[in-house]
């Protein structure tokens, strides 16, 4: 398993890396690991423990032993968790298209048609 703070990265290779994860995110100075392990929680790709109980002995040995039975991201179904490169595509795709009628159209006024 893996015990992490939860950046982006580390999340992008937890993902990866297929592993059980508990994350304890910091919320100073900003709240982005929070909202992140906090979504991952809510998804069922990970679990979360937060800092001030992280600090605690008791919960965070109990939230270490639950961790190797824990299920890997793969196990859960995120509808568009992983799209990024087909969405990506699709909107350049639009804008491409977009770019290509207007040059059509303004190729149509400089050419009188």
């Amino acid at each position: 398993g893996i015990v992490a703070m939860g950046g982006y990265n580390t999340f992008c290779e937890i993902l990866s890396f297929d592993r059980p994860a508990l994350i304890v995110p910091r919320e100073v100075p900003r709240m982005e690991q929070l909202i992140r392990a906090t979504q991952a929680r809510n998804h069922g790709l990970t679990a979360m423990l937060l800092d001030d109980n992280g600090r605690n002995p008791e919960i965070m040995a109990e939230a270490l032993r639950e961790l190797p039975h824990r299920n890997p991201p793969s196990y859960v179904v995120v509808p568009g968790l992983l799209d990024g490169i087909a969405t990506v595509n699709q909107l350049v795709g639009r804008r491409l298209d977009g770019r290509q009628r207007d040059s059509g159209t303004t190729l149509a006024r400089q050419t009188g048609g």
